[in-house]
């Protein structure tokens, strides 16, 4: 298989930085690829070797070209080195710095070809069939932009992961939730969301998404940095048309937190900056004139009720947060408009994947899983 392959491009050095193998494993036909794999890193050399070996089955498996593109964060623990060494079929884009989740994967996307993008951490490792069963989902109707994988935890497979679960939702508050997930109580995965349905938002984790839905709405936010930046290309998706769909036949398995460096501190002042980012950019605007009011009410309960647990650097991250939103004010209101140009559903319509009430509450009442939630179809 690779022999034959090898007859496409020898090299390709059409990107600054890019790396390609002389003998690639994938795109024996000359064809644009079907699919880009596109993996932002920075270190766990390990967590990525596995993954790669995970990735190399389903592309061997593949009906049509699959491309993999490793975008290096300038990592510095010889995981460039070792992939090169291990896995040659593996395109490598060497960024001169950090860029973050949403910088890594914008260049990968400007820099590859394929039909469909699939977005995913280094930490995963995969069931086999996956990749299969995405674009089995992905391609049964042309309005879908996204599809998500069922997220389990490598640490307990028989739950949800905390980044995704079974499919991302939120509320109208703009605080996210999972199938599978509620604040930090992770379900049982005893196929109770086994059925493909309509999800607000596909986890960064691990998500499948067309190009053409992309070049329509635009990439990942690069401001964010890291953290929600997801949430805000599904909402742009959503108002603009498009519909993000689970595919729970596909199963991945996601370590978590296992290339991070953020402190709780810096972890949650990204969430909290970027929700309320989030937030501005894609409400309609009747909204806002409660919507903001309330959630800095319900934020700073959240950082209280940290301080009151022994926490006080939550609350100083939930007060930066704010801080940092409200002092580049004039930059998301800009950025509001591009995305409110693209509007052609109402928030109203948005119903079957937005939790009409406060998932904070709900937690507060004793829900743990989202079948117990009223109001949510």
């Amino acid at each position: 298989m690779a022999g034959a392959q090898s007859r496409r491009q020898a090299r390709r050095g059409d990107a600054a930085g890019m790396e390609v193998p002389q003998d690639p494993l994938t795109g024996a036909t000359g064809e644009p690829a079907r699919v880009t794999v596109i993996i932002p890193h920075l270190r766990g050399r390990e967590l990525l070797l596995e993954l790669l070996a995970d990735l190399r089955r389903e592309v061997e498996a593949a009906d049509g070209a699959v491309e993999v593109l490793l975008v290096d964060n300038a990592s510095t623990d010889g995981s460039r080195e070792a992939v090169e060494r291990e896995h040659p079929w593996v395109r490598i884009l060497r960024l001169p710095g950090n860029e973050g989740y949403a910088g890594a994967c914008n260049r990968g996307v400007e820099a590859s070809e394929g039909a469909w993008v699939w977005l995913m951490n280094d930490d995963l490792r995969l069931q086999p069939g996956v990749l299969a069963e995405l674009l089995g989902v992905a391609e049964s109707a042309e309005d879908v932009a996204a599809v998500q994988p069922k997220i389990l935890s490598l640490h307990d497979p028989r739950r949800f992961d905390y980044a995704g679960g079974a499919g991302g939702l939120i509320d109208r508050f703009g605080y996210p939730f999972a199938y599978g997930r509620i604040g930090g109580a992770l379900e049982e995965d005893r196929g109770q969301y086994d059925d493909v349905r309509e999800i607000f938002w596909a986890s960064g984790t691990a998500c499948l998404w067309r190009r053409e839905a992309l070049r329509r709405i635009g990439h990942l936010d690069e401001s964010f940095f890291a953290h929600m930046e997801e949430v805000d290309l599904a909402w742009r998706a959503w108002i603009s048309g498009w519909r993000i769909l689970s595919a729970p036949a596909a199963v991945v398995h996601h370590l978590g937190g296992g290339t991070l460096s953020y402190t709780a501190w810096r972890k949650m002042y990204l969430n909290h900056r970027n929700s309320l980012v989030t937030l501005v950019k894609n409400r309609q605007a009747g909204a806002l004139s409660w919507l903001l009011p309330a959630r800095l009410f319900l934020d700073l309960g959240i950082g209280l009720a940290e301080t009151a647990g022994g926490r006080p650097q939550r609350l100083a991250a939930v007060l930066a947060g704010w801080g940092s939103f409200l002092l580049h004010l004039p930059r998301w209101v800009r950025s509001r408009r591009e995305v409110q140009a693209l509007r052609r559903r109402s928030d109203n319509d948005l119903s079957s994947v937005v939790y009409p009430g406060c998932i904070l509450f709900a937690y507060l009442r004793g829900v743990r899983r989202v079948e117990e939630l009223a109001g949510l179809r």
